[in-house]
């Protein structure tokens, strides 16, 4: 229900005279009489507000309820004037925080920064980019927009268009007087023959954290996804109870060699969620996502559909991320001829077997929920933090492995029906070392110790590491294949002891050429029998 309201202006322009209905019920006929129109008509057009906006009692007089919208135009005029006096004269921030992150467009990059602004109020920053092809000569500029909470810190946004591929571009942010740094980034190939993708979760900034960060920037990536548990700033996070917004700008701050080079993603954990008045503003004011939602989004990078989904929201079935996740799988897995893998990636694992001490173990609700997703449309692989360790399962679901291949290279997953979960919160954040005995048969290798996990990932192939913090040594590697066509890599020995790569076919196809040498019943009997078992074990309703 509406009234019919004019501009409402103080009386200190006297000019203008206000027109309103106070309580004015809009199927009851007006009353001339009792509504008398001013002498002097408004020379401002009447509009149409919701009743409750105005501060109208049933028994307030015309008189009063005019009184009543004046204070509030008075008080709205000065909080006006305010931020403009703040304003004035207020100089721009020096950029930092820089950081990447992708759309999933070929030749478009997103970049964003922080400027450390003097209120939470406005941010007085320019929002440019300056970029070209040579360190020399930026002679490119592209502007965006910002975004701030209730912190000081400006997040500023642009995104980079035509870019061309194959190509390495130069940049530095920011605008007049302040500029950052001059940083760097690759474009992809048009037809890439791999990629290479790192992923960490339960960062942070201790000492640990800073090692991770500087061991990856030794390597090459073309994306990192971050599965939560970033920064550690909310009150649980940073020790003192109520939060430490400042904690976000020294760990971007602290990983920007790394995130001004290669686009990075994140989905939210629990550490992301403060309490009162912040919530998961930050993670959403910092952090660049595709599409209308910051908390379950997806995106192809080449060969691979990603999906980052929140284990800190409703997942449950019928809710709008539920519902939404399979929508997007559905879509995903009918374009396997084009993106031919899928990763999921959030903060709380379906499966850890660090359930001891500090660890927290398997997410059994958030498994219950949307495991039954994954199976159904085939996922690959899920990539987890919450617990501080490194883990990896066989392809399973529901607690039933469907290969208990070693993964190696000589022994490679082939389309093992169910996926390959992943536990990487060992980036940084303390150690829990709370391992359950016995191992749970799902689980395929586990291990306490600091590091960082990374792919590469071919249309055919892709190649898991866990990398040891410790001495850059190979923790654990797996394969995994989409078709019995691709050549696998055999590690042997050479005569200096070094590793050489050798490919050659094997997996099924090899079994299919030991069988050649039985006789023709007992091949067929064998066959059949190894058909009809695996029929019966993967066969599973969601």
């Amino acid at each position: 229900m509406t009234k019919n309201v004019g501009t409402l202006i103080p009386s200190a322009l006297p000019s203008i005279q206000t027109r309103f209905t106070c309580g004015y019920h809009p199927d009851t006929p007006k009353n001339p009489a009792n509504n008398p129109i001013p002498s002097t008509q408004s020379i401002i057009p009447n509009y149409s507000i919701p009743k409750n906006i105005l501060p109208c009692k049933k028994n307030y007089t015309r008189l009063s309820c005019v009184k009543s919208v004046k204070r509030i135009l008075y008080g709205l005029v000065l909080f006006a004037i305010s931020i403009i006096v703040l304003n004035f004269g207020v100089e721009a921030a020096p950029p930092e925080q820089v950081h990447l992150a992708t759309n999933g467009i070929p030749g478009e990059m997103i970049v964003q920064w922080g400027t450390e602004e003097d209120t939470s109020a406005f941010c007085s920053s320019e929002n440019n980019v300056q970029y070209g092809i040579r360190e020399s000569d930026l002679n490119q500029t592209k502007s965006g927009n910002s975004d701030m909470y209730l912190w000081t810190t400006c997040t500023h946004t642009v995104t980079l268009t035509e870019l061309t591929l194959n190509t390495t571009y130069y940049y530095r942010v920011g605008g007049g007087d302040e500029w950052s740094d001059v940083f760097s980034f690759n474009t992809l190939s048009e037809e890439p023959e791999k990629i290479t993708i790192g992923a960490i979760a339960d960062h942070g900034t201790s000492s640990n954290a800073q090692e991770t960060t500087s061991n990856m920037e030794k390597e090459i990536f073309d994306l990192v996804i971050h599965a939560g548990d970033i920064s550690y700033a909310n009150g649980a996070g940073s020790g003192n109870g109520i939060g430490d917004q400042s904690v976000w700008d020294e760990y971007q701050n602290q990983i920007e060699g790394l995130t001004s080079k290669y686009p990075h993603m994140y989905a939210p954990g629990n550490h992301e969620e403060d309490s009162e008045p912040y919530g998961f503003d930050a993670y959403e004011s910092r952090f660049y996502t595709p599409g209308t939602n910051a908390f379950w989004y997806s995106f192809e990078f080449e060969f691979i559909h990603f999906v980052s989904i929140s284990s800190e929201h409703d997942y449950e079935p019928g809710s709008s991320q539920y519902t939404w996740l399979k929508n997007d799988l559905e879509d995903a897995n009918n374009n396997r001829e084009n993106v031919p893998w899928v990763v999921v990636f959030a903060h709380r694992p379906m499966y850890s077997s660090n359930g001891d001490g500090d660890g927290h173990g398997s997410e059994i609700e958030f498994r219950e929920a949307m495991e039954g997703l994954l199976y159904e449309y085939q996922v690959d692989l899920a990539v987890w933090g919450h617990d501080h360790h490194y883990e990896r399962t066989y392809p399973v679901f529901e607690e039933q492995v469907y290969s208990n291949n070693s993964g190696s290279a000589s022994e490679p997953y082939y389309k093992p029906g169910a996926t390959i979960h992943i536990v990487a919160g060992n980036a940084g954040r303390s150690i829990y070392d709370g391992l359950e005995e016995p191992k749970p048969i799902w689980s395929a290798y586990r291990e306490i110790s600091y590091g960082y996990t990374m792919f590469e990932a071919t249309k055919t192939s892709i190649n898991y590491k866990f990398i040891r913090n410790s001495d850059g040594s190979i923790g654990d590697e797996f394969w995994i294949i989409n078709t019995i066509d691709t050549e696998k890599p055999i590690i042997i020995p050479n005569e200096n002891n070094n590793s050489v790569n050798k490919t050659e076919d094997d997996g099924i196809v090899e079994q299919i050429k030991e069988l050649n040498h039985m006789s023709a019943p007992l091949t067929i009997l064998v066959i059949a029998t190894t058909a009809i078992f695996n029929l019966n074990f993967r066969k599973k309703t969601v």
